[in-house]
């Protein structure tokens, strides 16, 4: 079921609800740690001048995307609690 969902979540998806948080006041450097947390350590990206990389929300791999969401969901703060690094969440088990 969680691999469906997860084919099911489309990047024009993923970028309204980004969208939604933004315009309800989460930053956009909050947004930009949490895309980083679930992009692959590959993934390329620009700085921003802030010190984040930005990413395209394409780099978000099928299997994390329903993870991402709900993430994105409940990002409250101007930032992430704890610094994140780029890859450091793993996929729950039974959603890849």
């Amino acid at each position: 079921m969680a691999e469906v969902l997860d084919e099911g979540i489309t990047t024009a998806i993923l970028r309204t609800a980004i969208r939604e948080r933004i315009s309800a006041g989460i930053s956009r450097r909050a947004v930009s740690l949490l895309i980083n947390a679930y992009a692959p350590p590959t993934a390329q990206g620009r700085d921003d001048g802030s010190g984040v990389q930005r990413l395209a929300v394409e780099v978000i791999p099928n299997s994390r995307r329903a993870a991402f969401l709900c993430e994105l969901a409940r990002l409250r703060d101007d930032l992430p609690v704890a610094p994140v690094e780029t890859g450091a969440i793993e996929p729950l088990r039974g959603t890849d």
